[in-house]
């Protein structure tokens, strides 16, 4: 689930970066266009399509994006909890954006499921921001500009952000903590996971095949496509309890991974 969160949020903060801005009508529409202009060369196998409309007169954006993610609960309840807080997260830190909403642009956003229903809706505007900014303030800050551009920190910033969203449930019970880096360059996912599913996850064959599992979804090849260049060599994933205490772990190696 996050691995897939977040090859769309690397996709959709670049094409964000890319949209600079002028009086209000100019810059909705400026934004819109820089926006539409970028958006073919960032489609992947995640995001098939993504577009964003200028509704000048009531002052609002409309960016409507297509990807591959299935429509279920699960997905539903995840995407619609990250992707809100993501965006605002990043819209808070971003001159040009910030200008939009402190002049009365809404920007709405509908993230579209593989077969086309919406997966997560919601809209961002100035007094969402101020009071983001508020919550935020003495906090480490993370700008769009930083996240898109094209450095080493760019995915540890994803994380920091995406951090900041947490926890976030799943609908068979378990809970993701929190998501870094560790010193072996691993990205590693907390996951808080229901007492009963933790005295199987405790039982060596069973743990195997969970990672079979995960193994035979078709995205892990892409996720270790997209996840070479920041030369991590593994995903790790592990178990915890509800005091926080690692009951066990899960390693999908460079091998594993076909990096």
């Amino acid at each position: 689930m996050i691995r897939k969160i977040t090859q769309i949020l690397l996709t959709l903060t670049i094409l964000l970066s890319l949209s600079s801005c002028r009086d209000t009508k100019q810059k909705i529409q400026a934004f819109v266009n820089s926006y539409n202009n970028s958006a073919a060369n960032y489609s992947n196998d995640m995001i098939t399509s993504t577009k964003a409309k200028a509704f000048l007169d009531q002052k609002r954006i409309e960016i409507t994006m297509e990807t591959m993610v299935e429509q279920n609960e699960n997905n539903k309840s995840v995407y619609g909890q990250l992707f809100p807080a993501f965006l605002k997260e990043m819209f808070a830190t971003d001159k040009d954006i910030r200008e939009l909403t402190d002049e009365g642009v809404v920007i709405q956003i509908d993230f579209l499921a593989s077969d086309n229903t919406s997966i997560a809706e919601f809209k961002i505007d100035k007094k969402e921001l101020d009071a983001l900014i508020k919550k935020n303030a003495g906090k480490p800050k993370v700008s769009l500009e930083s996240v898109a551009s094209n450095t080493d920190s760019q995915l540890q910033e994803i994380i920091v952000v995406m951090n900041r969203s947490m926890p976030i449930k799943n609908g068979d019970g378990s809970t993701i903590i929190k998501i870094y880096l560790n010193k072996e360059n691993q990205l590693v996912y907390q996951v808080e996971m229901p007492q009963d599913i933790l005295a199987l996850l405790k039982d060596k064959a069973t743990n195997s095949l969970v990672k079979e599992s995960i193994l035979r979804e078709g995205n892990i090849q892409k996720v270790g496509a997209m996840i070479k260049p920041y030369n991590i060599n593994a995903i790790k994933y592990e178990y915890l309890d509800a005091k926080g205490k690692i009951v066990n772990s899960l390693v999908l190696t460079e091998k594993d991974l076909k990096l």
